[in-house]
């Protein structure tokens, strides 16, 4: 059975839901004066890593590239296009691309942006085997390549809330999977500094789930092969920023994603969760 349209349709229906109950949508879109931002970010952080005897990934720059435009926007790794655009509400094609590859990878371009992962006072760092995955020949398993996604991105904001949800579905062929995104945030802002507070959900297909954690007949010579289901992993995050001078300011973030049961009990995984933590100084060009 095919699981997309159904997949698409409960979006649609929830998004289209979202925009009939806001009654104080402008009829109007909202005019942006196109501009760009540059910041580079400079400290030391880690990306905890749940996959076997792979080593924790470092984070010590952190560039951040913004364009908002009428309609095209960019946000780092993130491409959009604005077809519908109010006061409180906006409606956008996206192009973003998978998350899950680099924990196989360890120098990728999510090395150098921040995306959501999590907060636990229970993780070990550092390479580490468990009984599942001591006999997995690492040699023997296929290539985990970043893919690109595309899809809708509705997002609803008030002056301290933002909701954003985003479907997507693989564009490039590696494994056609899908993924729901969701996140919730409430912005606090204390003068000079900024507290952002973020709780959200990543629904991931089987498809993807089985490209990224599964163990095919073919690398399972020694352990059972391992196909997952869908799962749905959460998400929180802090942000802190404090605005020292026109150029410079200070940054810390740190999140925690505990990992779906689907993740978990893959042969190639010792940890449910992962911890992301950076701390540094930001210049604004």
């Amino acid at each position: 059975m095919n699981v997309l349209p159904v997949f698409y349709s409960r979006i649609f229906i929830l998004i289209f839901a979202s925009t009939l109950a806001s009654t104080a949508l402008a009829s109007e879109p909202v005019s942006n004066t196109p501009h760009w931002q540059f910041a580079l970010g400079l400290g030391y952080g880690v990306r905890t890593n749940p996959v076997m005897d792979n080593g924790d990934i470092p984070l010590l720059v952190l560039p951040f590239v913004s364009y908002q435009g009428d309609h095209f926007f960019l946000q780092n790794l993130d491409l959009g296009y604005k077809f519908y655009e109010s006061e409180s509400q906006q409606f956008s094609v996206l192009l973003t691309p998978s998350y899950d590859q680099v924990f196989f990878n360890r120098w990728d371009a999510n090395n150098f942006v921040s995306t959501s992962g999590l907060m636990d006072t229970k993780v070990s760092y550092g390479p580490e085997l468990l009984e599942k995955n001591i006999q997995i020949d690492k040699s023997k398993l296929h290539e985990r390549r970043m893919a690109a996604l595309g899809g809708l991105e509705y997002t609803a904001h008030s002056e301290t809330l933002e909701l954003q949800i985003q479907a997507l579905h693989e564009l490039t062929n590696y494994y056609e999977g899908d993924e729901l995104r969701l996140a919730l945030s409430k912005n606090i802002d204390l003068n000079r500094s900024q507290i952002k507070l973020t709780l959200g959900a990543n629904w991931q297909s089987n498809k993807t789930l089985e490209y990224f954690y599964g163990l095919r007949p073919s690398e399972a010579k020694q352990v059972p092969a391992y196909t997952p289901n869908a799962g749905l992993s959460s998400l929180m995050r802090f942000d802190w920023n404090y605005q020292l001078d026109e150029h410079w300011s200070l940054h810390f973030f740190t999140s925690y994603r505990h990992l779906s049961d689907e993740i978990t009990r893959s042969p190639l995984i010792t940890h449910n969760n992962v911890v992301t933590a950076f701390a540094g100084g930001v210049y604004h060009f």
